[in-house]
């Protein structure tokens, strides 16, 4: 008998990884909303829900709620680790008062508070703070895999929270490099997060062909930050350049009408 744990952390863009749907036919979590928001000053405490539901028309499911930390790495990939480990976390902050486990019946559903309290003394620069909230399951299912073998399943999700404090926010990024890597045929963009809150925005691009004038335009990206974070986006282009000179603009809209970051770079493809 093999065991299969699944993990299904909600993030920005949904979900982490594909999840076969025979596995959702047997056993299923969900947990809504996908991130959860305070804005709160040091001594403040305030309270969000939080939907989790058994989508399973067979099982009931035995949970635990357990707390952790996450950040991005230089590709925007999310990156897991124990409460309270980084400088950012706010893990310790929350509490659940309705308890650390709970079971569902099948398609049964259960609203839980999800309390966080500020300290009365922290560093009031330190305007975000993150953590994750993670449902897991803990009574393994009995299933088949796609090519029909015994397994047990195990499902977690998780739910990203974020805390900022009342500092005016400041949304600001500034490009540091763009390069194409011919091996790739990608554009490489190196760009940071210099302001005090998070920022989700997109990356449009285009490439100008010097010898014929004719222009590529690049399907558009999303991009998530924190601050302090340095972002390395490859941008593919997604067919073979001819030979010749080339104008490649990129530009990052992050929801400030007023500021829109570019950079230009002139490159050779031989």
């Amino acid at each position: 008998m093999r065991y299969l744990f699944v993990h299904c952390f909600l993030l920005f863009a949904g979900l982490f990884f594909i999840i076969p749907s025979t596995v959702f036919s047997q056993v299923g979590i969900s947990v809504s909303p996908p991130r959860v928001y305070y804005s709160l000053d040091p001594g403040e405490t305030g309270s969000q829900k939080v939907l989790v539901s058994n989508v399973s028309k067979d099982h009931p499911l035995n949970f635990s709620l357990t707390m952790g930390d996450w950040e991005y790495d230089s590709y925007g990939g999310n990156l897991m680790f124990p409460p309270d480990s980084l400088d950012n976390s706010c893990a310790g902050w929350l509490s659940l008062p309705g308890g650390m486990y709970m079971t569902l019946e099948p398609g049964e559903s259960r609203e839980i508070d999800l309390i966080m309290t500020i300290p009365a003394e922290i560093d009031r620069d330190a305007n975000v703070q993150t953590a994750m909230l993670f449902v897991t399951q803990m009574n393994p299912v009995d299933g088949v895999d796609t090519q029909g073998a015994a397994i047990k399943i195990n499902v977690r999700q998780g739910i990203k929270i974020y805390r900022k404090g009342n500092a005016p926010e400041i949304k600001k990024v500034e490009i540091e490099n763009l390069a194409y890597d011919k091996e790739t045929n990608s554009l490489m963009l190196l760009f940071s997060n210099v302001g005090n809150i998070w920022i989700n925005g997109r990356a449009s691009a285009s490439l100008f062909n010097q010898g014929d004038g004719k222009e590529l335009n690049i399907e558009a990206a999303d991009f998530y930050t924190m601050p302090g974070d340095r972002r390395i986006m490859q941008i593919p282009l997604r067919q073979e350049l001819e030979k010749g000179r080339y104008i490649a603009t990129v530009m990052l809209d992050y929801g400030d009408r007023t500021t829109i970051e570019a950079a230009e770079l002139q490159f050779t493809h031989e």
